[in-house]
């Protein structure tokens, strides 16, 4: 792992956490797979937002406290409003023997939701209603988060086939890098893409036009990454139930949640 003067530990926060996001104030939301709740880091204290969810995986947080969450139990995609409703957005077609649906992605310029439906190998496009939907990539092992870069370029982390699987916005695929099993994929204002990789406990950062590097190594269970408003990566290392955050500058430590 990276000299420890630059991984900060923001909290331990027990249980099983998985998938994280930044909510419209900074806050740290993240899916508990084992007790089937959302919950936000909040003050140095975890508050529960929503309780009864079937493995929450990926999750998306907007400005008026609503959210996305992919509920991988179930294999759907369901909205719950900053009140507490719930609503199925989105069902997927389970794959008996499989894992559902994972992370899931947003497109901010064209406000639409990017879904991994992971344990077909394709990758989905729909509006925030999940009324409207098509198919961008298909073929795929098992896409399991999405981002969109600068260029509109979807890019899919696919634990099955080891690469960033990267969908053109005319739908032409190709590939990126080499990992072992990624799973998480982030994308900073400077057009860096950042990627975990569960089977070294890796962070890599992949700048424009340079190959992948390995930034950091030896994470226990890498299972979610965003990125804090200062641009810096916070990522969720699952087995000791640990947020940390990679300080890219000594002033990023000032850059609060």
């Amino acid at each position: 792992m990276q000299a420890a003067s630059s991984l900060q530990v923001i909290a331990t926060v027990g249980g099983q956490p998985d998938d994280i996001a930044p909510d419209g104030h900074g806050r740290l939301v993240w899916g508990d797979l084992g007790n089937g709740t959302v919950r936000r880091l909040q003050g140095g204290r975890v508050v529960t937002l929503a309780r009864g969810i079937s493995v929450p995986e990926g999750l998306i947080v907007f400005a008026d406290g609503s959210m996305i969450v992919a509920e991988q139990g179930t294999d759907r995609v369901i909205g719950i409003g900053p009140h507490g409703k719930r609503t199925v957005l989105y069902a997927l077609q389970p794959v008996a023997g499989q894992e559902g649906v994972d992370g899931i992605g947003f497109d901010s310029k064209s406000k639409t939701l990017l879904v991994p439906d992971s344990p077909r190998g394709s990758v989905l496009r729909m509006d925030a209603t999940g009324k409207h939907s098509r198919l961008i990539a298909t073929g795929l092992g098992r896409p399991v988060d999405a981002a969109v870069d600068r260029h509109g370029n979807v890019l899919v982390p696919d634990e099955h086939l080891g690469t960033l699987v990267v969908v053109s916005p005319r739908g032409a695929i190709s590939h990126r890098g080499s990992f072992a099993t990624p799973d998480d994929v982030a994308v900073d204002r400077s057009g860096r893409i950042w990627v975990t990789s569960l089977g070294d406990g890796g962070l890599w950062l992949l700048a424009p036009g340079a190959s992948p590097r390995r930034v950091l190594v030896g994470l226990s269970n890498p299972q979610g990454l965003t990125l804090d408003r200062c641009g810096d990566p916070v990522i969720v290392d699952q087995s000791t139930a640990r947020i940390v955050r990679l300080l890219l500058k000594t002033s990023s430590a000032r850059c609060s949640f």
